[in-house]
């Protein structure tokens, strides 16, 4: 899948789902993907004739990037590939102090039986508050990787799809010549501070293979979560 936009209506139902994918698979077969991601990750069901395929010969995709300047340079950014047991970073817990019109979010995280504690501060408004949490969650995701690879958080947001509150997180990941644009979410299911946590992760959690993890002695190692 190279993209995809939804549609929604004034109540936040979902009208469209509109996907542009690669060749290699068939049209059926992605909007079944697309189904399962929306219920898998969201609790969100629609009819499968809300989703539009437009599929893209991979080969005439490489000869229009070859023609055009990209911002990120064709090869490898580098980095050490992980296991796929190891590439993903486990939520430990989070929590936020609020005092004298100020907030501080604590974030720990864990990788390979080790963990990891970050904190951010802001002001003491939703908003911020959302956002010094992500924030917080990136500090501990930079702890277990090498200091040339870099996230920042460049919103955090309150949605509804589909009637139901979620986050949405965009991250940025820069690296020499390389600029990437990362985006995850979640259901806010009653923890707003965990659900951004959460989507923060889940907007990196995909792209760590790619990245050169620390020697475990380099780790930052926290006290244990009350979370």
């Amino acid at each position: 899948m190279r993209s995809a936009r939804i549609v929604t209506d004034p109540e936040g139902g979902i009208l469209e789902v509109h996907v542009i994918a690669s060749s290699g698979r068939g049209p059926k077969q992605i909007a079944r993907d697309v189904e399962s991601m929306l219920v898998a990750k969201l609790g969100i069901r629609i009819d499968h004739r809300k989703i539009s395929i437009a599929q893209v010969d991979d080969e005439v995709e490489e000869s229009l990037e070859r023609a055009e300047p990209a911002r990120e340079p064709a090869e490898d950014p580098g980095g050490v590939p992980l296991p796929s047991g190891e590439s993903r970073i486990e939520f430990i817990g989070v929590s936020v102090a609020q005092s004298h019109l100020r907030a501080e979010a604590r974030v720990e995280l864990a990788m390979n039986g080790l963990a990891t504690v970050a904190c951010a501060t802001g002001a003491d408004s939703s908003d911020s508050v959302h956002r010094i949490i992500a924030e917080a969650t990136i500090q501990a995701v930079q702890q277990f990787f090498e200091d040339d690879s870099v996230f920042t958080v460049n919103s955090v947001e309150q949605v509804t799809v589909g009637g139901k509150p979620i986050i949405a997180v965009n991250v940025c990941h820069l690296a020499e010549r390389q600029e990437k644009m990362l985006v995850g979410a979640c259901p806010v299911n009653g923890d707003v501070t965990r659900a951004a946590a959460l989507a923060t992760l889940d907007a990196v959690n995909r792209f760590l293979r790619r990245l050169a993890p620390k020697e475990p002695t380099e780790y930052e190692i926290g006290p244990a979560s009350e979370s």
